[in-house]
């Protein structure tokens, strides 16, 4: 229609056809956003924008697309050169759409096309990814961060004026969805704890914004955005609205944070935020963690509920839709009650074998806390991968006593900073002696923060068994049942008192739980 603006609106059956692609294509596979339409062809895939104005982003206009699909080549080769590959021209031509050829109708990036199989998510959901993985990713995005755009234009994007913009944006947006994808008691409650973090520590955006932490970043960092196999790509990034792209690096580490919480796993979430700050020592990301997470939790959970309104997405996948909305509202609720909490050191102690990391790993997740793990920062500190199995025996190689005292002295670093930083922090180790519980206990009081010892324990047939179970399992311990009499022999018990538990691991893993909260609430 004459004035009409030009899109492939309503003939994406087009873009369906082999042939529309070339010779050599014989299966076109789509997959779609509340934003995109991507098609697969087996060598390549076209991401073409929807002519959609979400408010916060615009692709209504034929010159808009086209600019989009311009600014999302130039910044997402900042981390994926070798695949992004050029913007094409979808044509009309003799009536029929052509590629690269024709009156400009619309515009494609072409990428190279990753198997499906290997996006993160989809290994997230298998249980296949793992904490070295996660270590590259940090690596990868901490010396991104290290040279990405900063300065005033940049800067401006991370005061506390902005991010409030972004959150009235964020509860205008949302309020139809109230008792569809997000409850009206947890609107109103996420809604007043932001608000008041906001207000409380404006000096803390200020801060960070004068250091020069607010940067050009990725602005999209979460696992549909990462291909893992051979090495890791990260693609996709925010090109629309410098709003959402320049951030405080902080608010694009929650975003993976968040992300990983939502599929359940905190581990690999804390080990990602340990490696990130092994490699950049910004520490103050960890004042503002929750609240980021907070926020990024309830975009994902905004932009999801977007979909209930999209007409040509079909019932069954709104109901989907609806349903993924509310855990990321659920998560981003989570989050915001933590804003204000206080926190604590618990000291997760015990043999080889006894279950006190896999009850440390679920308790963390339970309390948003930090998992200091002793086996994870050894290997960490002789370079090699965390979960390698290095199995040498007590007092031989990287269990060596100059390597176990210095593996110690680095998780008491770590916790000290950790708790500085206003984190609830577990150290989980052997403590195979007094002294070093009283280390820990020291540091507790230095910080001015409460201990709890957790001493984990059970029998001896119970831990043979479950090394049997474990001895070709992926995981960061090496030890075996040897390991374990040797070390049984030198363990001594801790002394009682009133900030000391012990915990049989024999029990359900919840009743231990239970039982080390109730504990926490008395100290």
């Amino acid at each position: 229609m004459s004035g009409q603006e030009p899109t492939v609106a309503g003939r994406v059956s087009e873009l369906l056809r082999p042939g529309f692609y070339g010779p050599g294509v014989r299966k076109v596979r789509m997959l779609q956003t509340h934003t995109s339409w991507v098609f697969l062809t087996g060598r390549h895939a076209y991401k073409v924008k929807k002519p959609v104005n979400f408010g916060f982003l615009d692709y209504t206009t034929l010159s808009a697309r086209r600019f989009f699909c311009q600014e999302e080549f130039r910044l997402n080769r900042r981390l994926s050169p070798d695949i992004y590959l050029e913007v094409v021209t979808i044509g009309e031509q003799g009536g029929r759409l052509a590629l690269g050829k024709g009156r400009p109708v619309d515009y494609a990036l072409k990428m190279c096309e990753l198997p499906q199989s290997a996006i993160m998510t989809e290994q997230l959901k298998k249980g296949e990814v793992r904490f070295e993985q996660l270590g590259e990713i940090a690596r990868i995005i901490a010396g991104f961060h290290a040279h990405a755009e900063r300065g005033p234009e940049v800067a401006k994007y991370g005061s506390s004026e902005i991010v409030r913009l972004n959150w009235d944006e964020n509860f205008a947006q949302t309020m139809e969805f109230r008792g569809k994808t997000i409850s009206h008691p947890g609107f109103e409650e996420i809604k007043r704890n932001v608000e008041r973090f906001i207000q409380e520590k404006r000096h803390l955006f200020r801060h960070r914004r004068e250091a020069g932490h607010v940067r050009k970043c990725h602005g999209d960092l979460h696992s549909r955005n990462v291909f893992v196999n051979e090495q890791v790509h990260i693609f996709d990034c925010i090109e629309f609205n410098p709003r959402f792209s320049c951030s405080d690096v902080a608010s694009e580490v929650a975003f993976m944070v968040m992300d990983l919480d939502y599929f359940g796993r905190h581990d690999l979430a804390g080990h990602f935020v340990e490696r990130y700050l092994v490699h950049t020592r910004d520490y103050g990301i960890l004042r503002l963690l929750d609240f980021y997470s907070c926020y990024r939790a309830y975009v994902r959970g905004k932009v999801t509920s977007f979909n209930l309104n999209d007409p040509g997405i079909s019932a069954q996948d709104k109901a989907r839709a609806r349903e993924t909305a509310r855990r990321y509202f659920q998560l981003s609720l989570g989050y915001s009650r933590r804003l204000f909490r206080s926190n604590r050191l618990i000291v997760m102690l015990g043999l080889p074998g006894t279950g006190k990391s896999y009850l440390a790993r679920r308790l963390a997740a339970r309390l948003g806390a930090f998992h200091l793990l002793s086996d994870s920062i050894r290997k960490q500190l002789v370079g090699v991968p965390v979960g390698s199995k290095q199995i040498e025996g007590v007092d031989r190689g990287i269990y060596n006593r100059t390597i176990s005292h210095r593996t110690y002295a680095e998780l008491l670093r770590r916790t000290r900073l950790l708790l500085g930083a206003g984190q609830t922090v577990i150290a989980d180790a052997t403590f195979l002696r007094e002294d070093s519980r009283q280390e820990a206990a020291e540091l507790a009081k230095k910080a001015g923060v409460p201990v709890l010892f957790v001493h984990a324990d059970c029998p001896e047939s119970t831990v043979a068994s479950r090394m049997r179970r474990r001895a070709h399992e992926y995981g960061m311990s090496d030890a075996d049942l040897s390991v374990y009499r040797r070390m049984k022999e030198r363990f001594i018990p801790p002394r009682t008192g009133r900030n000391l538990i012990r915990v049989d691991t024999r029990q359900p893993v919840n009743r231990s739980l239970e039982q080390i909260e109730r504990a926490l609430l008395r100290i």
